[in-house]
């Protein structure tokens, strides 16, 4: 028995109409045929938003209503003196105008009349071969919960030890705005759902190397996948992801244990081949590992990732030895995320190579201004930045219009500065001028954000007290706190084996 997750991009289902309903119809043939064959199958559907458009903007069948009934408003405005039945006329035409569902607020709205027709058409087909279906509907914010996303995974196991086909979708009616598509949908879905494979149907048979679509690949590993520049337009237009969203989330899932297969939805006998590990069909791209221990599965490859922190060989190989990630070991920090969320951890000089993830320990602002500097250094910026938020300032010493005392970041005045600069490290002097140039707005933000990531050790620096006189001593407790800093929450942390 394999239990296989079939992710059903927009591109692949689209025609001038609406609906390819022949592809969809043919699709869940396919996938009663694989049940009765005892496999198990969860569908990721796209759809829903196109499909509303379509029933919204009466295109389809009846796609000439629009603009016949624009001819009709226009010759009607002929005969029409008073403005008010011009407006009335105005407004009736404007309810057949899908120009407003371009935006938020109009996807949401033609999710929300797309989702129970889309959900009707599947049932009617999966009646017609025997199978019952049920739906599944996820929101970014229960990507971002382990304990729904378990809850979802012990749902799908249930539905299809049930003889039910899951149907799945983004609910773009109340995430309308979020960076989420169904490609990542589908990697948290197989994740929690503990499938051994994953297809990702498209509108092209494969990735292609080149822009005339002659060098077909076949295969391709986790690293090649995200390394890999696309030059085909595949699976681009109708949905949110493109082929290059695709490498990514198969990589994402070969990672996690689980093999990723992208194709044609319009292949022949395409549910029966991914199933196989054998067939050749599309572009493999192999599984770099076991699957995920339980424990290991929201981090590692269900939850939506914030950003990226690269790291280097140094910090991979202590990674790699069990220990946790200093910041020391952080040169490079992309995105804008807050202490908890979830990050991608890749080689600083080859980002290609995703080296693990973990929920990160400080804001992403903290962590440029702390990435890849010593302990005694941190120690100095943690010292330097409470005194400029807590010193009273002096008037001499202000700067006109900024409310902020130069004096407080003087070498010559204080020892935290002097051993800052005197360390000479780029990554020291990066940290002194952003200090320099701080505002007390700036220096407020970030030391409100360490306070509430790093409680322990800033609330060390505040009761030593003596920040105020530019000095930490080796031996305070402040300095113990700070030594025991880590960029990635310790029991979060996954690294990936190495392919």
């Amino acid at each position: 028995m394999t239990r296989l997750v079939l992710k059903l991009g927009s591109s692949s289902i689209a025609s001038g109409e609406g609906l390819a309903l022949d592809v969809i119809a043919d699709l869940v043939t396919q996938i009663a045929a694989a049940q009765r064959d005892r496999h198990e199958v969860i569908l990721v559907t796209s759809g829903a938003a196109r499909l509303g458009r379509r029933l919204l903007a009466f295109e389809g069948p009846t796609a000439r209503t629009g603009p016949e009934l624009q001819r009709l408003v226009d010759a009607v405005r002929l005969t029409v003196s008073q403005p008010s039945g011009l407006r009335e006329l105005e407004t009736m035409l404007d309810r057949y105008s899908n120009a407003e569902l371009a935006s938020p607020r109009g996807i949401a709205l033609a999710a929300s009349v797309g989702q129970p027709a889309l959900l009707a058409l599947y049932r009617q087909l999966a009646a017609a071969v025997g199978m019952e279906v049920c739906q599944i509907l996820l929101s970014r914010s229960d990507l971002d919960s382990a304990e729904a996303m378990r809850d979802v995974g012990s749902v799908l196991t249930s539905a299809l030890q049930q003889g039910l086909l899951p149907v799945v979708n983004g609910n773009d009616t109340t995430d309308p705005k979020a960076e989420l598509d169904n490609d990542q949908i589908a990697v948290a879905v197989a994740v929690a759902a503990e499938a051994s494979r994953l297809t990702f149907l498209t509108n092209i048979s494969a990735v292609y190397g080149d822009d005339q679509m002659r060098h077909r690949i076949s295969r391709l590993t986790p690293e090649e996948a995200r390394a890999l520049r696309v030059r085909a337009p595949g699976a681009a237009g109708e949905g949110r992801g493109g082929m290059r969203a695709k490498l990514n989330a198969a990589a994402r899932a070969a990672y996690c244990g689980i093999e990723c297969v992208i194709g044609s939805a319009r292949d022949a006998d395409v549910v029966a081949r991914s199933l196989s590990p054998r067939a050749r069909m599309g572009t493999v791209v192999r599984a770099a590992a076991p699957r995920l221990a339980p424990g290991e599965r929201w981090v590692g490859g269900i939850a939506y990732p914030m950003g990226t922190i690269g790291i280097n060989r140094e910090a991979e190989r202590s990674l790699r030895a069990g220990s946790t990630l200093f910041l020391s070991g952080v040169k490079r920090v992309d995105g804008e995320f807050e202490a908890g969320s979830v990050v991608e951890l890749v080689d600083v000089r080859h980002p290609e190579r995703l080296i693990g993830r973990g929920s990160v320990s400080m804001s992403s602002a903290v962590l440029r201004l702390l990435r890849a500097l010593t302990t005694d250094e941190v120690a100095d910026v943690l010292s330097i930045l409470f005194r400029l938020r807590h010193a009273p300032v002096c008037g001499e010493g202000a700067e006109a219009g900024t409310g902020r005392d130069a004096s407080l970041v003087d070498p010559e005045q204080f020892a935290d500065v002097a051993d800052l600069t005197r360390r000479g490290s780029q990554a020291a002097r990066q940290a002194y001028a952003e200090l320099r140039a701080a505002t007390p707005e700036r220096v407020r933000v970030l030391t409100d954000a360490l306070l509430r990531a790093q409680p322990r050790p800033c609330s060390a620096i505040l009761a030593d007290g003596s920040f105020l006189a530019g000095k930490v001593s080796q031996e305070s407790p402040a300095r113990r706190a700070v030594r025991d800093m880590h960029a990635i929450h310790r029991d979060s942390l996954v690294v990936f084996r190495s392919a």
